[in-house]
């Protein structure tokens, strides 16, 4: 929209008649619900993996505390789930702000001809000093949230090195513990970024459809049998 200096010319960005296609009207009201409950989730999916986060945190603190030569492999386990939770939790919060963005978008796409350019509008966001404690700032919770993850997973692959710096390797136990959850650590990171990635919707898809029948008589057994056979794969009766 540009700068915007009087009340007047913000004004005209929202006169006229308000447009009444009704299907475009509800595609708005659904996109601002849908964007709406992106957000709620995406907080609610922070806090559960902060529940998650802390309880390992709180795990390994206590672990330590009661070091000794067989603490390795306890103390190891909760550093790898400690990782493989944090990751996770930052590639979640930047998936649910990849679908607020989505639905962002087309917010901004449908509103003007309805009630103008309001949700695209921002005023007197990016006047406000740093310095000035007591007013508000253009930072970006979500953005904030991600590097929190970032961090906290940072230092779980700290406490992992120093963990593994700790073991005794003159026993097969640390080994094996070593061995065991590095490989399922590393193997479900793997699947987070191969299996984990939602796919783009490009392309016709097929549908694989099938309604059951209800009657309100009786029904035969051989009835039943014919319709196993007719609805089976390949003409094979289910069993």
């Amino acid at each position: 929209m540009g700068e915007l200096r009087s009340r007047s010319v913000y004004i005209k960005h929202f006169a006229g008649q308000p447009l009444t296609d009704a299907r475009q009207v509800e595609a708005l009201r659904v996109a601002l619900d849908i964007r709406k409950f992106e957000i709620e989730l995406y907080w609610k999916r922070a806090a559960y993996f902060w529940t998650f986060i802390a309880a390992t945190l709180a795990g390994y603190f206590l672990l330590q505390q009661r070091a000794n030569q067989d603490s390795f492999d306890s103390i190891y386990m909760v550093t790898c789930l400690g990782f493989t939770f944090s990751l996770a939790w930052y590639f979640v919060n930047r998936g649910s702000k990849s679908w607020q963005r989505n639905w962002e978008a087309q917010v901004d796409l449908l509103e003007d001809e309805i009630m103008g350019p309001l949700y695209k509008s921002e005023i007197n966001r990016y006047r406000n000093r740093f310095w000035d404690l007591t007013a508000g700032y253009h930072f970006s919770p979500s953005r904030i949230n991600q590097l929190l993850g970032v961090f906290v997973t940072v230092v779980w692959i700290g406490l992992m090195i120093r963990t593994l710096l700790m073991a005794d390797w003159s026993l097969a136990s640390h080994w094996w513990t070593a061995a065991v959850m590095s490989g399922l650590t590393l193997l479900t990171c793997a699947a987070f970024w191969f299996m984990g990635r939602s796919s783009e919707a490009t392309g016709p898809r097929g549908i694989d459809h099938s309604l059951r029948a209800y009657t309100d008589g009786p029904v035969s057994e051989a009835a039943v049998k014919g319709s196993l056979t007719a609805h089976a794969p390949n003409g094979a009766a289910k069993s």
